[in-house]
């Protein structure tokens, strides 16, 4: 199959996919947290893979996954909440990962090529190779979910991408589902703000790290500060 066949047929499949999901209202579910909440424990087992395949839907089309993570905290508690919020995260990016790879580089440089966030990952891969590929999973100079379908066009292994994607989004997977969790359990207490203050340090702590982290390795993250958004001219 060639490139603009495989362009094509994705299409084809992306509206299939989004037909299915108004049809069968996950578009709602992905908005209506209670409803989620009450479907997934009423599922039981099924709730796992349903989880599961909607972190993955909403990844492909570049939806938050925060609030899966929070349901994810709630429903199934801090615990099982990360392990399965941390295997839906992984697997979702792995597929906007393969997709892109699999449509092809040439083809998708034709829409993407010239946008400033796929040009400063490209050249921070260039130079920098797994370094920064850490450094932007930690520090959020670009979506996420727009990373996952960049590095697909990158010269980047699939499996280092894939660990290190899943290593660097566990502090935060852990943080978000273990508060929301506690809220959910026990409301807003003084242990709550305290558990929230905390996090915030964590995280804050772990950004700082990462800017150490390059600055000893001589990436150079200047070109990748700009925010995209600020600039539509040029994006493709």
């Amino acid at each position: 199959m060639n490139a603009e066949r495989k362009f094509l047929f994705a299409c084809l499949i992306f509206a299939l996919v989004i037909y299915a999901i108004h049809a069968f209202g996950l578009f709602d579910l992905l908005t209506d947290l209670p409803h989620l909440q009450t479907l997934i424990r009423q599922s039981g087992l099924f709730g796992y893979s349903l989880y599961i395949l909607l972190f993955i839907i909403a990844t492909l089309f570049l939806l938050p996954g925060s609030i899966l993570v929070i349901a994810g905290g709630i429903v199934f508690g801090p615990f099982l909440g990360t392990l399965l919020s941390l295997i839906a995260a992984t697997l979702a990016s792995s597929c906007s990962f393969l997709l892109a790879r699999w449509m092809g580089r040439d083809l998708l440089l034709k829409y993407v090529g010239h946008s400033h966030t796929f040009q400063a990952i490209e050249k921070g891969i260039a130079r920098n190779g797994i370094d920064f590929l850490i450094l932007t999973r930690l520090i959020p100079l670009f979506p996420y979910n727009i990373q996952n379908y960049a590095y697909g066009l990158t010269a980047i292994a699939f499996w280092p991408y894939t660990l290190i994607s899943a290593l660097t989004t566990l502090p935060g997977i852990v943080i978000y589902t273990v508060m929301a969790s506690d809220l959910a359990n026990e409301g807003i207490t003084l242990r709550f703000i305290l558990q929230l203050c905390l996090a915030g340090l964590a995280l804050f702590i772990l950004v700082q790290l990462a800017k150490l982290y390059a600055r000893h390795k001589h990436v150079d993250l200047s070109a990748s500060r700009r925010n995209p958004l600020t600039h539509p001219k040029n994006e493709g």
